[in-house]
């Protein structure tokens, strides 16, 4: 079980399940990225990465996560089961 996002270019934030991330719900994640994150230590943030057109990004489930878009893009999330 998890989930599997294909390509756009987009940032992606993720924690594990038992990390309790710091986003808000009502924040955008531009608005996280530019007034929460750089206050994070580095114990608590999230591992990242940049997904690129054509990759497949695979993430468990239950992991907590945030995307950026970096460019224009249409992006389709599926969850397997």
């Amino acid at each position: 079980i998890g989930n599997c996002a294909r390509g756009v270019f987009q940032r992606w934030f993720l924690y594990p399940p038992d990390q309790t991330p710091h986003f808000h719900p009502n924040e955008t994640t531009l608005a996280w990225l530019q007034h929460t994150y750089p206050t994070l230590p580095p114990a608590q943030r999230p591992l990242e990465c940049t997904l690129r057109p054509g990759e497949v990004l695979y993430f468990p489930d239950c992991w907590w996560h945030a995307t950026l878009n970096l460019d224009t893009s249409v992006f389709i999330s599926t969850f397997l089961g």
